[in-house]
């Protein structure tokens, strides 16, 4: 395969991810005629996956199926859609680009990886048979360490976590570590060459999946009317709850609320998310904390619902059925409405790990990515991180344009929709033979030109995101200037004046803009009512 410069490869991908998702509706004509893509030749990310092409293509996807809806709703034409293909590399690490005046409110109780073991505890480790395992902690690893029969010790450096988990890793193989996980329900996977996942019973019912997966969801019902617009905005008026932590649930969120409509983001309280997080992925929402174990606080969640058309929940399947937000409970609390009711998880609704708790890097080591990012870095028989969160980010993406395509088709032909947005389904995408990875030639070429320096196994997300923005700042200042253009802000807001990297897409009759500041966690009255 010739290697084509970054815009034109963000083409082709842009045409197989419709090829491959028939529900995106999106003509090659539309695609050559009104999608319009510019940028560098280079990535702007280390290693061979084409996340940022991958970016630009899902951008481009959610631009079109979004222009779409308007067209329907507002009768227009339709609309040049511009991606700049660096933007949609630096949106790869978005959550870390951002600038703030007031600190927000602590959701870690204190700290989830302060202490080198708890740091320590999700990273990639070799095993007794010559492989390599993702551990991971959750949001709290103290249960995992419990379970695994390591002390939570107070140690002076992460070195010396790596070394005591290291020790413990390299006395099972590979298949125990997962046995053991499974046992004990918490995340953690072999890292996968990609084809040997696709042999696993979970990577083959997976892989007859789409990546945009869009079902109809209980009885035939008539199509929806658009609901009153005084501002023509393509999502106006369209009511979001959003039931998620972390980035990939989140994620969907912002987009969809960059595109119009009303987000309210619940947070459990009792639960703990990422503190940083509030600065970004909180944007263009509102946001309430509610416990669903209390009655009183559950009414007020069925009541946000029953005037919702989207429910995303962004957890582990079944957990928010036992709570009463299940596709059936929605359904009911939508009383005859039509909803589009969002799984996002880690490996989809079928097969034999759909019960399983998973994170991005669970899906980056199961589905093959971490291997192949190591052998696209010269490591053979390694596995190492992809470098910033692009599993939980375009998994956001794509589950927002599923989303926009279920919309579009509630109002065309009516009833309810379930969409699946998986992290592993996203991932299979990526290392497929279609897409390809980028050739050394390449990879050395960005090495050159970014400095990135050395990718181990020991790097964690936080680790890699600052080596990446770090070059970034330094090789492309003008592009990580705060007030330049790949930046928008908000003068006043819970967190003072704030700068994050604004919206990819862009839509000529449609800009896209967030209309509130992110905000803490559990800021806002939980109605619809602003």
């Amino acid at each position: 395969m010739v290697e084509l410069a970054v815009p034109q490869e963000a083409r082709r991908l842009l045409k197989l991810l419709v090829k491959k998702n028939p529900v995106l509706e999106i003509p090659e004509d539309y695609v050559d005629t009104y999608i319009h893509f510019k940028g560098g030749d280079l990535p702007v990310q280390p290693g061979g996956l084409k996340s940022g092409a991958l970016s630009a293509a899902s951008h481009a996807a959610l631009a079109a199926v979004a222009d779409q809806f308007a067209q329907d709703r507002y009768g227009t034409e339709p609309s040049q859609i511009t991606i700049d293909t660096d933007h949609s590399g630096y949106f790869l690490a978005s959550p870390a680009l951002c600038k703030f005046d007031n600190a927000a409110p602590d959701w870690e109780d204190g700290g989830m990886w302060t202490k080198p073991m708890h740091a320590s505890a999700t990273c990639i480790y070799p095993t007794k048979d010559g492989r390599w395992f993702q551990l991971h902690g959750d949001l709290d690893c103290r249960p995992l360490l419990k379970d695994i029969g390591i002390e939570d010790a107070e140690l002076a450096t992460r070195q010396d976590a790596q070394d005591i988990l290291t020790e413990w890793t390299m006395q099972h193989t590979a298949e125990d570590l997962e046995a053991m996980m499974i046992k004990y329900r918490h995340s953690g996977s072999i890292c996968y060459d990609p084809k040997e996942w696709l042999g696993t019973d979970m990577g083959y019912a997976l892989a007859k999946k789409s990546v945009c997966n869009v079902l109809p969801l209980g009885e035939p019902r008539e199509p929806t009317p658009y609901p009153p617009a005084n501002h023509g905005r393509i999502l106006e008026g369209i009511k979001v709850v959003e039931m998620a932590r972390v980035i990939a649930g989140p994620t969907i969120g912002q987009t969809l609320a960059h595109l119009g409509a009303q987000v309210i983001k619940v947070n459990p309280p009792h639960l703990r998310d990422i503190t940083a997080l509030q600065y970004t992925l909180t944007v263009g929402k509102h946001t309430v904390a509610l416990d669903a174990r209390e009655p009183d606080q559950k009414a007020k969640i069925d009541q946000l619902v029953a005037k919702a058309d989207v429910f995303i929940n962004g957890f582990r399947p079944g957990s928010l059925d036992r709570l009463g937000f299940g596709k059936d409970s929605v359904l009911d609390l939508a009383n005859g409405r039509s909803i589009v009711y969002v799984d996002e998880n880690c490996y989809g609704l079928e097969g034999p790990y759909k019960g399983r708790p998973g994170w991005q890097q669970i899906a980056d080591a199961a589905s093959g990515a971490s291997v192949a990012q190591a052998k696209s870095l010269g490591m053979e028989s390694h596995a190492v991180l992809p470098p910033l969160p692009i599993s939980d980010l375009l998994t956001g993406v794509l589950g927002a344009v599923s989303i926009l395509c279920a919309l579009r088709d509630r109002s065309r032909k009516g009833g309810s929709y379930s969409v699946v947005a998986s992290l592993t389904a996203y991932n299979m995408f990526c290392v497929s033979d279609e897409v390809g990875i980028y050739p050394s030639e390449i990879v050395q070429e960005v090495e050159r030109t970014f400095e990135f320096g050395p990718i181990k196994p020991s790097d964690n997300v936080s680790d890699l995101l600052v080596k990446v923005v770090t070059a970034w700042k330094k090789k492309r200042p003008d592009h990580m200037d705060f007030e330049g253009k790949y930046f928008i802000g908000f003068e006043d807001g819970p967190f003072g004046r704030t700068r994050l990297l604004a919206p990819v897409a862009q839509i000529e009759k449609y800009p896209s803009k967030w209309d509130h500041p992110p905000r803490p966690y559990g800021h806002d009255q939980p109605t619809f009512d602003y």
